[in-house]
Formats: C-alpha cells, sequence, structure tokens
C-alpha cells in the first residue's frame, strides 16, 4: 500500500525548526528596510488561542509542532504526493520539538520527543496514550497540557507549522546538498535517488521526501535492502536533524551573500505557521540573540537531543517506547532556566585582528578600518588594518582559522551582527571584514575598557587557546558535500 494516509506521510521534525532557520537567517537583516519588511510578515501570522505560561525573564521554551494538514493542497501534483484534502479530514503529529531559548547566555537546546513515547493522560486515571496522539484529539492545548501533566514543563510559546512551509523555505533557499552511500529510495515518500556515492542537491519536494521517509531502502551489490527497521523513528529524527544542522548552514550563508534571501525565507515560511499570540517581533529578536554565534561550518553550533528511551517491554499498547536512563536529566535542563554564558578562556590580548574594509566602492578617505582598528586597540585587541576585499559584503563578518572558535566568539562580542566564518587559509589571526551594515564597535556592558594607566598590550600575544577537533575518516566526496 501506498496512500497518502500511511504514517510515513505524517509530520516530520524537520519542519519544526523553521521558526529557528527563519530567526537565524535574520541575523542577516541589519537594514531597517529589511527590518521593516520582516516585522510586516510577524504581524501577519495566523494566531493559535492557547494557555501557555508567563516565560521567566532568563528565555523561553517554544513548543515546535508539525500538523498534517493538507489545506494547502490545490492540485494533482501536490494530491498525489500528500494526498486529496477531502480524503484526509484529520491533522496529527507524529513528533514534537521543544526549543528551549536562553538568549543572555546565547544558548538554545532543541530536544525531540519520539512520536511513540508512552505518556500519561491528563485525568489523573493513569491512562496511558503515545506521545503523537494529544494534537489530534485535543489540538495545541492538549499538548501543552500533557508536557505538563508528565514532566512539569512550562510550554511559553506555540509554534505550528505544515508541509508547505518546510518545501518553501528550502526552495527560496534554493538546494541542499545531502550525500548518498547508495542508490536510495522510499516507495512511501517517492524518495528516488538513481546513484550512489553521491552528492545530491535536493530542491524543496525531494528535501520533503528525505525527512519524512521511515522505510528507506539502499541498493547494495545489486539488492535492495531496508534499512534502519530496528528503530526507524528514532533513525528517522537523526536523518532530520542532520539536515536541519545542514540547511542552518546553507540558510545563513545564503542571507549572508544576498541578504534579501532572509525576506525570501520569511515570504515562504512565516505565511505558514501558526503561532501563540505572544510571540511577536521582541521573540524574534530574542531567537536572533540566542543563535548570534551559530557558525555555519560547526555541525555542533546547534545542540539537537532527542529525549532518551526504552522499548517498552509491554506489548499492551502495540510497539511503544518509555523514558530511558538520561531522559530525566535532559528534562530537568528544559526546566531550568538562568543559565550563563561561560566565561571565555580567550583574553583581547591574546587575539590578533586584522581590519578589512569590505565594500568596494568606499573612497580611500571614508575607510572605516583605521577607526575600527584603534578602538579595537582601546579595547585590548591586537589590531590593524589590512587589504580590502574584492567583493562587497552585506553583513560583517569574521574570518577566523577553524581553531580559533573561541576568540572569533570573544570578537563578536564587540561587533554587532557580524557572522562567523571559518577561514582555514588563516593561521594565527582573525579577519574582521567590514560590511555595509557594519555599525562600529560596541564595547560589551559587561567587559570595561583597559584603564588608561595600563601597560599597552603586547604586539605579540599570547597563544590563544585552539579546539582540537578528532580526526575523522570521511568519504572525499561526501566532505565535499558537506
Amino acid at each position: 500500500m501506498s496512500g497518502p494516509s500511511r504514517p510515513a506521510w505524517r509530520a516530520f521534525a524537520a519542519r519544526y525548526v523553521i521558526a529557528l532557520v527563519v530567526a537565524i537567517t535574520l541575523t542577516a537583516t541589519g537594514v531597517a528596510a529589511v527590518n521593516r519588511e520582516i516585522d510586516d510578515r510577524v504581524s501577519h501570522i495566523e494566531r493559535v488561542k492557547v494557555t501557555v505560561a508567563t516565560p521567566p525573564p532568563e528565555g523561553a521554551n517554544y513548543l515546535l509542532l508539525g500538523s498534517d494538514t493538507r489545506e494547502f493542497v490545490n492540485n494533482d501534483i501536490d494530491a498525489s504526493a500528500f494526498g486529496d484534502p477531502t480524503q484526509e479530514s484529520g491533522k496529527n503529529s507524529d513528533t514534537l520539538m521543544i526549543a528551549h531559548i536562553e538568549p543572555g547566555a546565547q544558548s538554545a537546546l532543541v530536544v525531540s520527543f519520539p512520536r511513540d513515547l508512552l505518556v500519561e493522560v491528563p485525568n489523573g486515571n493513569g491512562q496511558l496514550a503515545k506521545i503523537n496522539s494529544f494534537f489530534g484529539a485535543g489540538g495545541a492545548q492538549a499538548v501543552v497540557d500533557m508536557l505538563k501533566w508528565n514532566f512539569d514543563i512550562d510550554i511559553h510559546h506555540y509554534v505550528e507549522v505544515d508541509f508547505e512551509s518546510f518545501r518553501e523555505v528550502v526552495n527560496a533557499i534554493g538546494t541542499v546538498n545531502v550525500f548518498f552511500e547508495h542508490p536510495t529510495r522510499d516507495e512511501f515518500t517517492g524518495l528516488n535517488v538513481t546513484q550512489g556515492p553521491v552528492c545530491k542537491a535536493l530542491d524543496g519536494d525531494e528535501a520533503l521526501a528525505y525527512v519524512r521517509a521511515r522505510h528507506i531502502e539502499e541498493l547494495v551489490d545489486g539488492e535492495w535492502q531496508i534499512t534502519g527497521q530496528d528503530a526507524p523513528d528514532l533513525h528517522r529524527i537523526e536523518r532530520q536533524q542532520a539536515f536541519i544542522r545542514k540547511l542552518l548552514g546553507v540558510a545563513i550563508s545564503r542571507s549572508l551573500e544576498n541578504p534579501l534571501v532572509a525576506v525570501d525565507i520569511a515570504d515562504n515560511g512565516l505565511q505558514y505557521m501558526k503561532l501563540d499570540s505572544g510571540v511577536g517581533r521582541g521573540e524574534v529578536n530574542d531567537l536572533i540573540k540566542a543563535f548570534r554565534t551559530v557558525d555555519v561550518n560547526d555541525p555542533n553550533a546547534v545542540r539537537f537531543e532527542t529525549i532518551k528511551t526504552a522499548v517498552n517491554p509491554s506489548k499492551a499498547y502495540g510497539d511503544s517506547l518509555i523514558l530511558g536512563d538520561g531522559a530525566q536529566e535532559m528534562i530537568d535542563q528544559l526546566r531550568t532556566f538562568g543559565a550563563q554564558a561561560a566565561p571565555s578562556a580567550v583574553t583581547p590580548s591574546q587575539v590578533k585582528v586584522r581590519v578589512r574594509e569590505g565594500v568596494v566602492q568606499v573612497k580611500p578617505e571614508n575607510l572605516r578600518t583605521p577607526s575600527v582598528a584603534e578602538e579595537l586597540t582601546r579595547n585590548g585587541f591586537v589590531a590593524k588594518t589590512g587589504p580590502r576585499t574584492d567583493k562587497g559584503l552585506f553583513v560583517t563578518e569574521i574570518r577566523y582559522p577553524p581553531a580559533q572558535l573561541a576568540a572569533a566568539k570573544l570578537l563578536l562580542a564587540y561587533a554587532p551582527d557580524a557572522a562567523l566564518k571559518a577561514d582555514p587559509t588563516l593561521t594565527d589571526r582573525l579577519d574582521l571584514v567590514l560590511g555595509v551594515a557594519f555599525p562600529g564597535v560596541v564595547v560589551p556592558a559587561t567587559t570595561a575598557p583597559p584603564s588608561p594607566i595600563a601597560a599597552p598590550a603586547s604586539t605579540t600575544p599570547a597563544e590563544v587557546p585552539t579546539t582540537t577537533v578528532p580526526a575523522t575518516t570521511v568519504d572525499p566526496l561526501e566532505a565535499a558535500c558537506n
């Protein structure tokens, strides 16, 4: 059976973080006109009536929920892929995520809850049900109440999106590369990769089929072999989270190249969202602040986790999961706010910075690099000017040797709205390349400039702590695909 009513056609975790994708790409919107475009789109998002907790000062928990509604289907192609909306009357959510956001600590933890996890129905009778059943039975409020009843997790904001959001956001970005070791197919979603190994650029429809797939087959040694059937939902979540990380990186990179891409993403993503009434531009700005240190080259920059589970030994509820070892620790993290940003192990005097002009048409007498270098020097950095770039930038970039991410994040505190960009051609210094929207050096509120009577910083900075990345064996084609 290949009809669209099968579970494989239902909600998928990747679309739940469209709000985060949109928020992160907004780091490239430093011009007022672009911000006004985003404001307009946020103000027109459809609202859902749901009672949520008052968020604490330190941050908020966002419930990211997917709906498998077919209301958007209006042509034969979409009807064959998603199902006829006149025949698919219900809507469900097979998985859900909670995004734990703490802007002050620039911290974001996104936790997936598998669809087959058994939880208690909030009626005091001890009745159990799979977590994916609550949305269809009682809507957003039922899911919020279930999370509070079972885990004592407060939900402060609600985000709901559908199939179309994910597809259109990917299309707005262009394509996303995914490595396939073997020819791969899934007859339920239509995924069909005819070659392997291959780095395939997926458009919106192909990406949608990839992240929704639950019955993947690979052609190995001339035979089609089913993969991942020991825990299909958990393997699907792993695949979705890996794709999301890549999607975030591509979204940021292309928004930096052209800031209007962020508006396109907002156009194609926000119009399909539903939010609680408390989510406004301020909350979007909080998401931006929490993700400011996202590095498109760092696969661990955004922390994605799946709640720890174990197979339920009882068959009373069919194939189901229960909480496993380590689950409570993750639940406690979702319940706790007030984390402090870890103090940097790097000081300004250890960081060499070359300041470069990233706006090609700037006249020599209007170069900003001398004053920026002087301001950084006053704040303890070892700074000097360098040649301008041959390509104009809208958004300021902090280019850094891959092993000096900590130094780059320290400089980021002084360069608002800059983007981090690893550059393997650099060895012992950072390049601060000024874009059109660079507002000037800003001294962090918690950082005092060096005393005027202090000895000047040495022109030979102390060794900068570096990050050691363990060596791994990766297929060259796969490495190029990433």
